[in-house]
């Protein structure tokens, strides 16, 4: 039980910087934000070309990846804090699909405080981010599982 509140709380702690961080890029000026992207891009343009091709690697594709990364990670973070309870059923995970895309909008909302426009197809791709991360633990939790029940079997 001691174990279990000392996951809870890493996972939780975890979300919460998460949320921060997507929270507080949103909110830089577009100069800034430009050169962050700029600097990444220049960091990961050998890989991302190898998987998109040389010079197919645009600071609009590097948004689009930062984008759908952070919000996979967010995804994640919100099941494994449903998985660390014991919790996973359909509403939970309805559920957090459901924060997840009040996260995306949230997102794009933000950004109409600064010179930054939201798009209906960022909030898309945060979702799908989302998605994303919620299926890779709901995977490792079902296989965790079969795994602990073969084990039981022996």
């Amino acid at each position: 039980m001691k174990m279990q509140k000392i996951f809870t709380f890493i996972v939780l702690s975890l979300l919460i910087v998460t949320l921060i961080f997507i929270f507080s890029n949103s909110l830089e000026p577009v100069a800034e934000s430009a050169k962050k992207s700029q600097y990444t891009m220049n960091r990961f343009a050998p890989f991302l070309g190898i998987v998109f091709g040389k010079g197919s690697v645009t600071e609009n594709l590097v948004r689009k990846i930062a984008h759908f990364a952070e919000f996979t990670v967010l995804g994640s973070e919100l099941l494994l804090l449903v998985a660390v309870n014991r919790r996973v059923r359909l509403q939970s995970i309805s559920n957090c699909l459901f924060f997840g895309l009040i996260a995306a909008l949230t997102d794009e909302s933000i950004q109409m405080l600064t010179d930054r426009s939201p798009e209906v197809k960022d909030i898309l791709l945060d979702f799908s981010g989302v998605l994303t991360g919620v299926l890779i633990i709901l995977f490792l939790n079902f296989l965790t599982a079969h795994i602990k029940a073969k084990q039981q079997k022996t």
